[in-house]
C-alpha cells in the first residue's frame, strides 16, 4: 500500500513538473512575443492619469493619460532645473571671481580673457533663465500673446515631382553589423543604423527647405517667433499622426521629456540635452506650445523645433526594465515609413513599409515623397558580395564613392548595356573637419612657425591626384558646406619646400642633417609622429606625404591605433599630429567646444584632458571672434561673425586641411527614377546622400521592360549622369541647370 502510494505520488510529482515546465515554456514564448517587434501597445485608457484631480493644471492636461511614473514629474523636474541653474550660477560666479582676482593681482591692462568673458555671458544667461520661473508650465490657449505673427513657409518651392509613382520596393545594402536594439533612446540606441530607420524618417516640428534654406512645416503647420527671438510658438498640425494612428499632441513632447530624462532610460545624454538647449517649455493646449531657447540665435525656430516627441501610448509599459523590455519594439514615427515587423529578419534584414493613409501624404512639401512601398535594408559585411548582388539586380542602388569601383569596378556588362546607370550628385552639406590636427601644447607645435612649416610640407594635392584620381578637392575652411556661413575665400597653404624650410628655420630647425632632415643646433631632429585610426587609405596617403615631406627637411612617422585607443589619445591631447575629423550638424556652425581657450588649458597652462579642443589652441583673438559669433542674433551678423571665426582658426595654423569629395557617387538600375519638375531637378543639394530625400520612385513599367530587354539581350545607351549644384537664388525657385545625358531609348544588338 505504501509502495503504491509512493509510486502515485512520484507520478503526480512528475506530472506537476511537466506542467510547470510547459507553463515556463509558454510564459517564455509569451514574454518573447511581448517584447518582440510585433508587440502592440494597450489602449490609451490603460495608462494612468497624469495628474491628480486637485492639481492646478488646465482641463486639457488633467485629461492626459501618461506613462507609468509620470505623476508628479513636472514639479520634480522644475525643482531639478532650479537646483541645476543655482549650481551653475555658483560655479560661474566662482570662475568670474577667480579671474577678476587674477587680473587684479597682475595689474594687467590686457582685455579680459575668454574664460572671464564666457563666464560673464553665462551668468547673464543663467540669471535670465532663473527669472523665467518654472521650466515646464501648463497654460490655457487664451494666455497666448496677441502680437504673434504666424509663419507657414508655404511660399517656398515645392519638393519632388507630381509624376512620381507610388509603389514598389527599394532594395539596399548596409555594410555594417545588425543593430542590437530598435529603441530610439537608451543604451546602444545611437547606432549607425538609427538614421535609416528613424532619424531620416521622423518629421520634426519644422524643417529646413533643402534648396532655399528657409523654414518649412514639419509636424507644426505654423510657428511664430517672439520679438526677442528666444521664444518660438508652434501650432501642431491637428492631422499629425504617428505611424500607429495615434494623434501627435503636446502631450507627446511632455512625455518625451519625462521618458528621456528618466533614470530608467539609462541615457544621461538627454538630461544635459534638455537642460542645455531649452530654457522653458510652455504648453497652451493639446496643439500649441512655446519653446524658449537659452539665448536668441539665427534659425531659432529650427533649433527650438528639435525638441523631440514620443508616442505616449507606446510607452505604456515604461519602467525599470525599459532597456530590455523595449529592446526590439519598433518605435512609431511621424514620417512616411515605419519598421515592418513582418519584414525584419534578426541579424540580416530590416524592412520599412510606407505608412498606410499617412497624415502628410497630400501635404505640400511631402506629397511627392516617400513613394516606394518598402525600403529593404540588408546587412552585408563583405563589399564584394554587395557589388555582386547589385550586378545581378538583387539590389537597386549602391554607393560608388570609391574611385577604383567608380572607374574600374563599374566597367561591367549591365553598365555597358544601359541597365545600370552611374550618377554623380554634387551636394552642399556640412563637411567633416577632416585633416591634420596639430597639438599646440606639444614641444614642436607650440611654435606657430613649426605649424606653418608643417602646412607647407604636406603635399595633400599629390594624395588627391594619386589616390582619388583628382576627383576629391582640398579642404579650406574648418566649417565647409554651411552655405553663406562658410567663408569660401579661404585657401589651404600649398605644398612649398622652400617656404616650409624658411618657417622651420624660424622655429629653430636650421641645420640640415646628412639625410636631408633638418635639426636644431643641439642635434634634435625635425620629426613628427602622425597618429590615426586604422585605415588603409590613411596608410597609403602617408606613404605619399612622407616622401614629399622629406624634401622639406621633415621626417614623418606614422602610427595606426585601435579606434578607442586613438580617440582617447586625441581627446587627452597626448599626440603630436593626428588625422582626425569632427562632424557638424546644419545649419549654423559652432566653434566654441573645439577652439575656446577655456577648453584647451587650465589656469596654469596645463592641457585639459577630455575636451573637444583637441588642438589645445588658446588664442585671445580667436576667443573673441567665437564669443562674437555666439552673441550674433541676426542672420547677417552671424554670417560676418562666422567668417571671422574661420579666418581666425586659419591664422592659428592648428589644422591642416585634408580632402573632401563635394559629391555623392552611386550606381542605380535604370528603373530608379528622380524628379524632373519645375522646382526639383533630381534632388535638392542640401542632402548628403540623395536617397535621404525619399523623393525617388520605382517605375514598374521600366522594371518590366528592362527585365525583358535583359532576357532578350537588347541594349540601351550607356548613361552617366552628372548633377551639379544649382545656382544660389534668394528663393530657390529657379530651375537647376539640366544635366547632359544620353537618352534611354532602347536599341537592339
Amino acid at each position: 500500500m505504501l509502495k503504491r502510494l509512493t509510486q502515485q505520488l512520484a507520478r503526480t510529482t512528475l506530472l506537476l513538473m511537466a506542467a510547470a515546465a510547459l507553463l515556463v515554456l509558454s510564459s517564455c514564448e509569451d514574454s518573447t512575443k511581448e517584447r518582440g517587434i510585433d508587440w502592440q501597445p494597450p489602449a490609451n485608457r490603460s495608462l494612468p492619469m497624469g495628474f491628480e484631480a486637485a492639481e492646478n493644471v488646465p482641463p486639457y492636461a488633467r485629461a492626459w493619460r501618461m506613462p507609468p511614473g509620470f505623476r508628479g514629474f513636472p514639479a520634480r523636474w522644475n525643482a531639478r532645473v532650479r537646483t541645476y541653474l543655482e549650481e551653475e550660477l555658483r560655479k560661474t560666479r566662482a570662475i568670474i571671481e577667480e579671474e577678476e582676482t587674477r587680473a587684479a593681482a597682475t595689474d594687467s591692462t590686457e582685455a579680459p580673457n575668454a574664460r572671464l568673458l564666457f563666464a560673464r555671458a553665462e551668468e547673464d544667461k543663467i540669471r535670465s533663465r532663473i527669472a523665467m520661473g518654472d521650466y515646464l508650465v501648463f497654460l490655457e490657449e487664451r494666455d497666448l500673446p496677441t502680437h504673434l505673427v504666424w509663419q507657414d513657409g508655404h511660399h517656398q518651392p515645392e519638393l519632388g515631382d507630381p509624376a512620381a509613382i507610388k509603389g514598389g520596393s527599394l532594395r539596399l545594402a548596409l555594410q555594417r553589423t545588425f543593430p542590437n536594439t530598435l529603441r530610439v533612446f537608451g543604451p546602444n540606441s545611437n547606432n549607425s543604423t538609427r538614421r535609416y530607420i528613424y532619424d531620416d524618417i521622423e518629421l520634426p516640428l519644422v524643417r529646413i527647405h533643402p534648396q532655399t534654406r528657409a523654414l518649412i512645416p514639419g509636424t507644426a503647420d505654423r510657428w511664430a517667433v517672439s520679438p526677442g527671438g528666444k521664444t518660438i510658438y508652434f501650432h501642431i498640425d491637428e492631422k499629425a499622426r504617428y505611424s500607429n494612428g495615434d494623434p501627435l499632441t503636446t502631450r507627446d513632447f511632455v512625455s518625451s521629456l519625462f521618458l528621456r530624462t528618466s533614470p530608467y532610460s539609462a541615457e544621461p545624454f538627454y538630461t544635459d540635452y534638455y537642460l542645455s538647449n531649452f530654457a522653458r517649455i510652455a504648453v497652451y493646449g493639446n496643439n500649441v506650445m512655446a519653446v524658449t531657447l537659452p539665448t536668441p540665435r539665427p534659425y531659432s525656430a529650427y533649433y527650438a523645433g528639435t525638441l523631440p516627441s514620443a508616442c505616449t501610448r507606446f510607452y505604456a509599459e515604461f519602467g525599470p526594465d525599459y532597456p530590455t523590455r523595449y529592446q526590439w519594439r519598433a518605435v512609431p514615427t511621424t514620417g512616411g515609413y515605419a519598421v515592418d515587423a513582418e519584414g525584419v529578419t534578426m541579424g540580416s534584414r530590416i524592412m520599412l513599409t510606407r505608412v498606410k493613409n499617412w497624415w502628410a501624404e497630400k501635404r505640400r512639401f511631402t506629397r511627392y515623397s516617400c513613394n516606394v512601398d518598402h525600403l529593404v535594408y540588408s546587412f552585408i559585411a563583405e563589399g564584394a558580395k554587395i557589388r555582386e548582388l547589385f550586378r545581378i539586380g538583387e539590389l537597386d542602388v549602391i554607393s560608388a564613392r570609391d574611385s577604383d569601383y567608380w572607374y574600374e569596378g563599374l566597367e561591367i556588362p549591365p553598365v555597358h548595356a544601359g541597365y545600370i546607370q552611374r550618377v554623380r550628385f554634387a551636394n552642399e552639406w556640412p563637411r567633416n573637419s577632416f585633416g591634420f590636427h596639430l597639438n599646440c601644447v606639444s614641444p614642436l607645435f607650440s611654435d606657430i612657425n613649426a605649424r606653418l612649416g608643417f602646412h607647407h610640407a604636406l603635399n595633400v594635392q599629390a594624395v588627391i591626384n594619386t589616390l582619388f584620381r583628382g576627383d576629391f578637392r582640398r579642404g579650406s575652411s574648418y566649417f565647409s558646406g554651411f552655405g553663406p556661413f562658410t567663408d569660401t575665400s579661404l585657401r589651404a597653404l600649398p605644398y612649398n619646400p622652400e617656404q616650409a624650410r624658411r618657417y622651420f628655420a624660424q622655429a629653430g630647425y636650421s641645420v640640415e642633417g646628412p639625410d636631408g632632415i633638418l635639426q636644431r643646433e643641439d642635434g634634435t631632429r625635425l620629426r613628427v609622429l602622425v597618429s590615426s585610426r586604422i585605415d588603409p587609405i590613411y596608410a597609403a596617403a602617408m606613404n605619399i606625404l612622407r616622401e614629399d615631406a622629406a624634401r622639406c627637411g621633415l621626417e614623418l612617422d606614422f602610427e595606426q591605433l585601435d579606434d578607442t585607443i586613438f580617440y582617447l589619445k586625441v581627446k587627452n591631447k597626448q599626440y603630436t599630429a593626428c588625422i582626425f575629423s569632427w562632424g557638424f550638424p546644419p545649419p549654423v556652425p559652432d566653434a566654441s567646444p573645439y577652439f575656446l581657450s577655456q577648453y584647451a588649458v587650465d589656469a596654469d597652462g596645463k592641457p585639459i584632458p577630455g575636451t573637444s579642443n583637441i588642438t589645445a589652441i588658446a588664442d585671445p583673438k580667436l576667443d573673441q571672434t567665437i564669443l562674437a559669433a555666439r552673441a550674433a542674433t541676426s542672420m547677417q551678423d552671424a554670417i560676418v561673425a562666422q567668417h571671422a571665426v574661420q579666418q581666425a582658426i586659419a591664422a592659428t595654423a592648428c589644422w591642416v586641411p585634408g580632402w573632401s569629395s563635394g559629391f555623392w557617387r552611386f550606381a542605380q538600375w535604370r528603373w530608379l527614377r528622380w524628379p524632373e519638375s519645375e522646382t526639383t531637378h533630381f534632388c535638392p543639394p542640401l542632402y548628403y546622400d540623395p536617397l535621404d530625400s525619399h523623393l525617388y520612385w520605382i517605375d514598374p513599367q521600366i522594371v518590366e521592360e528592362t527585365q525583358r530587354a535583359r532576357s532578350r539581350g537588347e541594349r540601351y545607351p550607356e548613361v552617366e549622369r552628372d548633377i551639379p549644384c544649382p545656382p544660389a537664388t534668394p528663393t530657390g525657385a529657379s530651375r537647376m541647370t539640366p544635366t547632359k545625358k544620353k537618352t534611354d531609348d532602347i536599341t537592339t544588338p
